[in-house]
This record gives C-alpha cells, sequence and structure tokens, in this order.
C-alpha cells in the first residue's frame, strides 16, 4: 500500500513540476508577436497566457507559425508541414540558406507497448520546401546540395558522414552560394 501512495506522489509532483509555464513568445499567423507565457501541451499546440494572473488560450498550428521558449536561453520552436501532413512543431537547430529542423521520436517495443528509447529525426528546409531527413543523409537528401559541388565532393570523400547532417547544413550555409 506504501508503493501506492509514493507512487501517486511522484506522479503528482511530475505533473506539477511539468505543469509550469514558460517565458516566451507566440507568432501568430496575421504577423503579430505577442510576449507572454507559454505551456507545450503533451498532444500537440500549446497554452499561452499574458501574464501569470491571466487565462490560458490555447493555440496551434491553425493560429500560430511558432514559438520561442526564453527561459534560459532562446529555444525556438516552428511549425513545419512535410509533404502533405499536417503541420508539426519542430525545434529549430540551425537557420540559414538551409534550415535545419529536428524532433524527438519515442521508439517503442511493438509488443509490449512499453516506451524503449529516444531518438532525433532531422528536417531540412530549403526554398520553402521541408523534407524529413530522418537520422542521417540519404542519396535523396543530397539534391538539396547540388548547387555546392565542394559539398558534394566533400560527402563522397567521406569528409562528412551522412550521420554528420549538423556538419553538412553548417558547411553549406558558410560556404556554398
Amino acid at each position: 500500500m506504501k508503493k501506492g501512495y509514493i507512487t501517486f506522489f511522484l506522479m503528482l509532483f511530475f505533473s506539477i513540476t511539468n505543469a509550469q509555464f514558460k517565458a516566451g513568445k507566440i507568432y501568430l499567423k496575421d504577423g503579430n508577436i505577442k510576449n507572454g507565457l507559454i505551456k507545450e501541451r503533451k498532444f500537440g499546440g500549446i497554452k499561452y497566457k499574458d501574464n501569470e494572473n491571466s487565462k490560458a488560450k490555447p493555440y496551434d498550428y491553425k493560429h500560430i507559425t511558432g514559438y520561442d521558449i526564453t527561459e534560459k536561453g532562446v529555444v525556438k520552436y516552428r511549425y513545419k508541414k512535410v509533404g502533405s501532413n499536417f503541420p508539426q512543431i519542430m525545434k529549430v537547430v540551425r537557420l540559414g540558406k538551409i534550415n535545419l529542423y529536428n524532433i524527438i521520436v519515442a521508439n517503442r517495443e511493438i509488443s509490449t507497448g512499453v516506451k524503449v528509447s529516444t531518438s532525433l529525426l532531422y528536417f531540412m528546409e530549403k526554398n520553402k520546401v521541408t523534407i524529413r531527413v530522418g537520422r542521417k543523409l540519404n542519396k535523396n537528401e543530397l539534391k538539396f546540395f547540388e548547387d555546392c559541388p565542394l559539398l558534394l565532393k566533400k560527402i563522397k570523400k567521406k569528409e562528412f558522414k551522412k550521420k554528420d547532417i549538423y556538419k553538412v547544413v553548417n558547411f553549406y550555409n558558410n560556404n556554398c552560394i
């Protein structure tokens, strides 16, 4: 019986500590920016309020293009549409000629449904086209870099490995076009 109480209080403590609003700004689809408090929702979107005493209002891709959490540095999130799917929120890793985003995905064991691990999936955006890269570059994604022969040469010579997505995008942004 004591284990049940301990589990209950741990879950309550976890939900209370995770339920904190953080300082940030939201980017509305009409171009306006609002500074206030943001709480990320588990199943998409955010809750936003102007200050501690105001009522929280939900926002998602229908209302905003993204948001920044400004506590302990700035962490940027933007809604991006990949193919014909609904826009999903992605963390901004690098902005430049090619933008790099990522999301964290949970890998679950099929038979039990128990969370086994998490991993990062990367997405690249160039000329307002966003593609899913995954964990490493493949031949199809190399088309994003065809206007930079120097980078393609370095990839073929294995100076950059296909899993070095950040390094490849960083090189492109700093040295190409």
